[in-house]
C-alpha cells in the first residue's frame, strides 16, 4: 500500500476531532501506567497470586512460605516510576508482619492506610527467632485507619492487655486467634471491638501445637467465656475449638451469629450439636467438624478426648432453635448418629466429611484414621436422609473413588440433588485404585449419574498432598467425557485441598468446566480432518564404503 492513499493525521485534524497531541500518543501507544484503574488492579492482582504452598498443618518445622506478602512480587514493578509506585503501594502493604516492629521500631505512619491485614507473631519461621511484641506496635494497631483484619499467632499464653489493645481498632472486621491459649486473670477494662464480625479462636498451628497440659483448663474457660461475652452479639462468624467451648457457652446470646464452625476436638465435658445452638436465631451454617477420640500409645498424649455421638436421644430438631440453617457440615458421623434425625426437613445442603486430626509429633501424619463412607457405610446412611425433601447440594467424603454402585445408591435415594461433590482420601497408597485416575472412565458412571433428573453441578475434591498428585492427567477430557454422557450437567469442577478441614472459612480453587464454552467450542470448531495416511519408511540407500588404504 503506498504511502499516498493513506495520508498521515497531522496535529490540524487532531484538534478538531477534539484529540489533543499527547491524548493521540496516549491512546496510539498505551502503557502499564496508562491503563485504566479496574485493568490495571486485575493486573496487579494476578501478579499477586500466591503459588500452590504445601500447609499441611503436622510439619514439625514449617517453611518460611508460611509468611510470605502477596505484595512481594511488586516490589521490582513499583521501583520503575513514581506513577507505578504509587499504584503498587496498596498491594505491596496490604498485608504486612510484625518482624521488624518487634525490635522497638514502628512501620512508618505513611504506610499505615495501606494495611489491611496485620500478622503479630511471637516467633518466625523465616530465621526461626524470637520476636517481642512491644507496646508501640500494640498502640500503633488501634490507629490504623484501615485495618480489616488481624491474626495473633503466639506460643506464649495471651494477656488480657494484649486482647484490649487490640479491641480499641474501630475498623477491625476479622480477628483470628491461632495456637490459643489464654491464662490469668482477665482484664476488667471493656473490650470495645466496635466492628468486630469474624472471630476464629483455634488451638491449632504449624508450629505442632495441642492443648498444653501446663493450662489451667477452668481459667482459660474463664478468658474464652468473657470474651465470647463480649463479643457475642455483634459477631455475623465464628470459628472456635471445641477444647475452648465449657458449659457456658449455650447460655451466651449470638443474636447477629450467621455462621457457626467448630473443629479440632470435641468440647470437655462433651455437649450434643442441639444444646450448642440455643441462642442463634438467625444462623444459616453451621459446621461441627470433630476429630476423632485420641487413644494412641504415643506417651506425650495422656489427654483423652471423650467419643461423640453429634445428636442426642431427645428428638429435638436443628430447625426448632435455628430455623434460617441453610448449610450443614458434619465430621465423623457414624451411621447410627442421632443427628439425622435431627437435621431440619427443608434443609437444602448437606456435608458429609471426615477430618483428621493434625497432630503428631513423630510420625508427621495424623494420630489415626477419620470415618469416611465407603460402600458398607453409605447404604446406611442414605436412608436416615430421605425425609430432607428439599436436599438440592450433598457433599461426602470418600474412602475411595467414585465407584458407580455408590453414585447409584445416592441417584435412588435422593433423585432431586442438583449438586453432587465428592472428597477423596487424604492418603491413599500410590499403588491403590483408590488414587483419582480420570483416564478409568467408567460407563456405569454416567448411567449412575443419569439417576439425578436434576443434576447440574459435579465437584471432585482432591483432599490429599501433592505428592500424591499427577498433574498429567487429563482433566479438560475428563471433564468433557462427563458433559458428554449427562446431559443436565451444567459444570464440572476439579479442585486439590490441604487444609485439613475444608472448612468454608477457608478459599478453595476451583478448575472448573462450563458447558456453555464447550457448546460453543464444539458448534464452532471445523470438522476434524482424517489423518493422513502413514508415510512409507524410507529407504536409505547403503553407500559401500571408501577404500581408507587406497585415500592413504
Amino acid at each position: 500500500m503506498s504511502t499516498e492513499s493513506t495520508p498521515p493525521l497531522n496535529l490540524t485534524t487532531a484538534q478538531d476531532l477534539g484529540i489533543s497531541s499527547s491524548g493521540l500518543a496516549a491512546s496510539c501507544s498505551p502503557t502499564i501506567s496508562t491503563l485504566p484503574d479496574d485493568v490495571l488492579g486485575l493486573i496487579l492482582q494476578i501478579l499477586c497470586h500466591k503459588w500452590f504452598v504445601d500447609i499441611r498443618p503436622n510439619r514439625r518445622v514449617p517453611r518460611f512460605d508460611f509468611e510470605r506478602c502477596q505484595g512481594e512480587s511488586l516490589l521490582g514493578l513499583s521501583s520503575t516510576c513514581r506513577a507505578l509506585r504509587a499504584q503498587t503501594l496498596p498491594w505491596i502493604f496490604r498485608e504486612v508482619y510484625n518482624w521488624e516492629a518487634s525490635r522497638g521500631t514502628v512501620w512508618p505512619v505513611s504506610l499505615w492506610p495501606y494495611f489491611k491485614t496485620v500478622h503479630i507473631r511471637d516467633r518466625t519461621a523465616r530465621d526461626l527467632r524470637n520476636l517481642e511484641i512491644s507496646a508501640e506496635t500494640l498502640d500503633s494497631l488501634s490507629i490504623m485507619p484501615s485495618l480489616v483484619k488481624l491474626t495473633l499467632r503466639v506460643e506464649s499464653c495471651i494477656p488480657s492487655d494484649l486482647l484490649h489493645a487490640i479491641s480499641l481498632s474501630r475498623s477491625l472486621l476479622c480477628f483470628e486467634i491461632h495456637q490459643a491459649r489464654f491464662v490469668g486473670e482477665f482484664s476488667s477494662s471493656p473490650l470495645p471491638f466496635l466492628a468486630l464480625e469474624t472471630l476464629v479462636m483455634s488451638t491449632a498451628g504449624f508450629w505442632g501445637v495441642v492443648v498444653q497440659e501446663d493450662v489451667e483448663r477452668p481459667e482459660q474457660a474463664f478468658v474464652v467465656d468473657s470474651l465470647l461475652n463480649a463479643v457475642g452479639d455483634r459477631l455475623t462468624e465464628l470459628r472456635i475449638s471445641g477444647d475452648l467451648i465449657s458449659t457456658t457457652f449455650p447460655s451466651t446470646t449470638w443474636s447477629r451469629l450467621r455462621k457457626l464452625a467448630i473443629t479440632e476436638h470435641p468440647p470437655t465435658p462433651y455437649i450434643p450439636v442441639c444444646d450448642i445452638v440455643p441462642n442463634m436465631p438467625v444462623l444459616r451454617h453451621l459446621e461441627v467438624l470433630y476429630t476423632l477420640d485420641i487413644t494412641g500409645e504415643d506417651a506425650r498424649r495422656r489427654r483423652i478426648f471423650p467419643s461423640f455421638h453429634l445428636g442426642d436421644e431427645s428428638g429435638r430438631a436443628l430447625s426448632d432453635s435455628c430455623p434460617l440453617l441453610s448449610v450443614i457440615s458434619l465430621g465423623n458421623l457414624l451411621p447410627s448418629d442421632p443427628i439425622f434425625a435431627q437435621l431440619p426437613p427443608r434443609l437444602p445442603s448437606l456435608d458429609l466429611r471426615a477430618p483428621v486430626d493434625p497432630y503428631d509429633y513423630i510420625k508427621g501424619f495424623p494420630h489415626h484414621a477419620s470415618r469416611p463412607f465407603n460402600e458398607n457405610t453409605l447404604p446406611c446412611v442414605l436412608p436416615r436422609l430421605r425425609h430432607l425433601q428439599d436436599l438440592k447440594e450433598l457433599c461426602l467424603d470418600l474412602e475411595s473413588f467414585v465407584h458407580a454402585a455408590l453414585i447409584q445408591h445416592i441417584g435412588l435415594a435422593l433423585p432431586g440433588i442438583e449438586v453432587l461433590e465428592f472428597g477423596l482420601p487424604r492418603y491413599p497408597c500410590m499403588s491403590s485404585p483408590s488414587r483419582f485416575n480420570p483416564e478409568d472412565r467408567n460407563p456405569a458412571i454416567l448411567t449412575a449419574l443419569n439417576l439425578f433428573s436434576h443434576l447440574l453441578h459435579l465437584r471432585i475434591v482432591m483432599d490429599f498432598p501433592v505428592i500424591y498428585f499427577d498433574r498429567r492427567y487429563p482433566r479438560e477430557a475428563t471433564a468433557q467425557w462427563f458433559l458428554r454422557g449427562v446431559p443436565t450437567l451444567q459444570t464440572v469442577s476439579f479442585a486439590e485441598m490441604t487444609d485439613i478441614y475444608r472448612s468454608g472459612f477457608q478459599e478453595v480453587s476451583w478448575d472448573r468446566w462450563d458447558r456453555r464454552v464447550f457448546d460453543f467450542v464444539v458448534s464452532t470448531s471445523p470438522p476434524t480432518p482424517p489423518p493422513p495416511p502413514p508415510k512409507p519408511f524410507p529407504v536409505t540407500e547403503i553407500l559401500p564404503l571408501p577404500d581408507w588404504k587406497r585415500i592413504a
